[in-house]
């Protein structure tokens, strides 16, 4: 699907970048969380580990813009392997809170609590969002509030 979008003599380079990120955006696997900040557990302790329907904690693609990535991925056909390698790389996002995703100001190091990715926690959802399950990531972000006394 890469090889055709990106040598389509039809489409526009914005048609081809959205249709690129269409086809990548729902899957599972797609926007993997590796980190959560301290202030998202935080916000969801506040609300007795529910997920916040408004204003809650969001994912956000912290390592490099899911628009850069797709732009990358446009530019020439790639071997799958480093297509693939490129996309999973920088499709890597963090689970924070609106307030740090609008400041873009985290400290890697000092505000975010890694997550092993093969947990399959977070996943994307088939419209909009990550699922936050009372049994599975809901336990998660409670652990880690204890274990790092947030």
């Amino acid at each position: 699907m890469h090889k055709e979008v990106v040598n389509s003599k039809v489409l526009s380079d914005n048609k081809k970048e959205k249709t690129l990120n269409i086809l990548l955006a729902y899957e599972p696997w797609s926007w993997r969380v590796v980190g959560i900040s301290k202030k998202a557990i935080k916000m969801f302790k506040a609300n007795k580990f529910r997920k916040l329907k408004k204003d809650g904690p969001q994912r956000d693609h912290y390592f490099q813009e899911r628009n850069v990535t797709i732009r990358k991925m446009m530019e020439k056909v790639m071997p799958f392997e480093t297509w693939w390698d490129w996309f999973w790389e920088n499709d890597r996002t963090l689970i924070i809170t609106k307030e740090e995703h609008a400041k873009k100001s985290l400290d890697y190091k000092n505000d975010i609590i890694k997550i092993d990715n093969n947990l399959g926690l977070f996943r994307t959802m088939k419209t909009v969002g990550y699922s936050f399950y009372p049994d599975y990531e809901a336990k998660l972000v409670e652990k880690l509030s204890k274990e790092y006394n947030l």
